[in-house]
């Protein structure tokens, strides 16, 4: 049921921010150039032998695109659908090293390898072996085996992908005008850096890492060989990007640990390395304030809001997820569970909704989570099959939708009165971002403090340890009995918080760096 008593507050907070003299100039003298496993955009092979445009799922997309505002970057990503390689065929037929989709910002060129080569170096490196170390995920007793298979991942998948990236990204800088500058996207990416610079050591990179950087005692699970590669090029940038103070910390340890002769100068952020500096720095991202909103207001986010009233109750909990192990959500369930057996006089009154997104399904460790998932909530429905009933039918207490609908997630946020947010450990976390910035019931945040957006928003959340059943159980009881004013302060400071810190925030200060780090190289 929609609450009478929403509040609207701060919903129409916005700031007006404008490009730095620093940036701008950056952008009207170079070439930008992205460069991430994933691209924008997708093409799709329609039936009839047409093809189609997809907008390209995940953060990083969502995150970085936001640049396009301000300037025509080129993107360079994988060939990851059969529709990618057919348009690159096109393209090349066609004399052409660049794809413009229509209605797109971004022109296109892709790095194709061999489905052998990519499945090596996506679904055995980059998934899961350095996803799972870079999380803390690896039941080190038994995981991971660095076997002969994983070997040759690395040196016939991950080490030849990399190559053929910075391939990529130099023969768009070539084409381009002015000195190139580069922003490379996240773990899959690692070596590039390095092959980029023996080719064109007067390009300018950045490199933003999206995920955590874990501490150099849990790197020596992967042999020295890898970690030492890493690093070295790594250094190859001139600015690394984390999401938070602690990433990169670890990080600059990480290569001290690894590495001769590094100077390391914590007080200005920067590592030293055979004569080249890189500066370590840490953006927190965030989200489109005005595009979550728009979104959110479309015709379909609104029809899957009309339909998702019949799922609502007294007290409603949602959560919306990658289906993954990180994302701590078995544990979510328990502590509603335990939450159910202290406050029995909750029964039939509360609905857990979880909207969770499959992913990864090549790495048997994400299917066998999703079964997981699946299990328990079949468990926690039975155990309280006959305990209420919800408008005359027995009541379930746990829902779950599962798929990829951007939609539907939005429709879900603007109702809840807890948003779930337990991970194990993660980058950042958007979702409770867009969850505070949507709702209109002064929902509460439960919020791990392993989520990199605890940094930003810890003092205005309930907050948890990830495994702390019992202690979430007790934050589930404190957020469901919130005083309504306490609410309505908690909600409106999350907002306002977000909305200052939004997107474009997080560009601006990279680019400001990128600025510095050319103007240095001149000198």
């Amino acid at each position: 049921m929609k609450p009478e008593n929403g509040s609207e507050t701060g919903q129409n907070i916005r700031r007006t921010k404008i490009l730095p003299q620093a940036a701008r100039e950056l952008l009207e003298e170079t070439t930008l150039i992205i460069a991430s496993n994933r691209g924008p955009i997708e093409f799709q092979e329609e039936p009839d032998g047409s093809l189609s445009t997809k907008r390209g799922t995940g953060g990083v997309v969502t995150a970085v695109s936001a640049v396009s505002r301000y300037t025509d970057p080129i993107w360079v990503a994988s060939a990851m659908t059969s529709g990618d390689r057919l348009r690159h065929e096109q393209a090349e037929a066609a004399g052409e090293t660049v794809v413009t989709p229509d209605e797109s910002d971004f022109r296109l060129r892709f790095v194709v390898t061999d489905e052998d080569t990519y499945d090596l170096y996506y679904n055995h490196i980059s998934n899961p072996l350095l996803w799972f170390l870079q999380h803390y995920l690896w039941d080190t007793p038994r995981s991971p085996d660095i076997d002969a298979e994983t070997w040759r991942a690395w040196d016939e998948g991950y080490v030849p992908a990399n190559r053929a990236f910075a391939s990529e990204i130099v023969a768009a800088a070539d084409a381009g005008a002015g000195t190139p500058v580069v922003m490379l996207q996240d773990y899959h990416l690692y070596l590039a850096p390095g092959y980029i610079r023996e080719m064109r050591p007067d390009i300018i990179m950045q490199h933003f890492i999206h995920i955590p950087w874990p501490d150099p005692d849990y790197w020596r699970l992967i042999p020295s060989k890898m970690r030492t590669a890493i690093c070295r090029s790594m250094l190859a940038n001139d600015v690394i990007g984390f999401q938070a103070p602690g990433h990169a910390r670890s990080f600059m340890n990480t290569c001290q640990a690894n590495l001769d002769d590094v100077d390391l100068d914590y007080r200005s952020g920067s590592v030293t390395w055979k004569g080249h500096i890189t500066r370590v720095r840490h953006y927190p991202i965030s989200i489109d304030v005005d595009a979550v909103r728009e979104t959110a207001q479309e015709e379909d986010a609104l029809r899957h809001e009309e339909h998702l009233e019949m799922f609502w109750n007294e007290h409603t909990i949602i959560r919306v997820d990658r289906a993954e192990p990180s994302k701590n959500i078995v544990r979510g369930f328990h502590a509603y569970d335990r939450f159910l057996e202290k406050h029995p006089e909750f029964l039939g009154k509360v609905n857990f909704i979880a909207f969770l997104v499959p992913s990864r399904l090549e790495v048997p460790e994400y299917v066998d989570y999703l079964d997981d998932i699946n299990t328990i909530v079949g468990r926690i429905n039975t155990k309280y099959a006959n305990a209420a009933e919800q408008d005359g039918v027995a009541w379930e207490p746990i829902n779950l939708f599962i798929g990829d609908d951007y939609h539907r997630a939005l429709a879900a946020m603007k109702w809840y009165d807890i948003l779930m947010v337990n991970a194990v450990i993660d980058g950042m976390n958007l979702v409770a971002k867009e969850g505070a910035l949507l709702n209109q019931r002064n929902g509460v945040l439960i919020l791990s403090e392993g989520a990199g957006v605890y940094q930003q928003l810890g003092d205005y959340t309930l907050n948890v340890s990830p495994t702390d059943i019992e202690g979430t159980a007790d934050q589930i009881y404190r957020a469901l009995t919130m005083d309504e004013s306490e609410r309505a302060r908690r909600a409106e400071e999350l907002r306002e918080s977000i909305i200052e810190q939004d997107i474009l925030e997080w560009i601006y200060r990279q680019l400001n760096d990128i600025a510095d780090a050319r103007d240095a190289a001149r000198v």
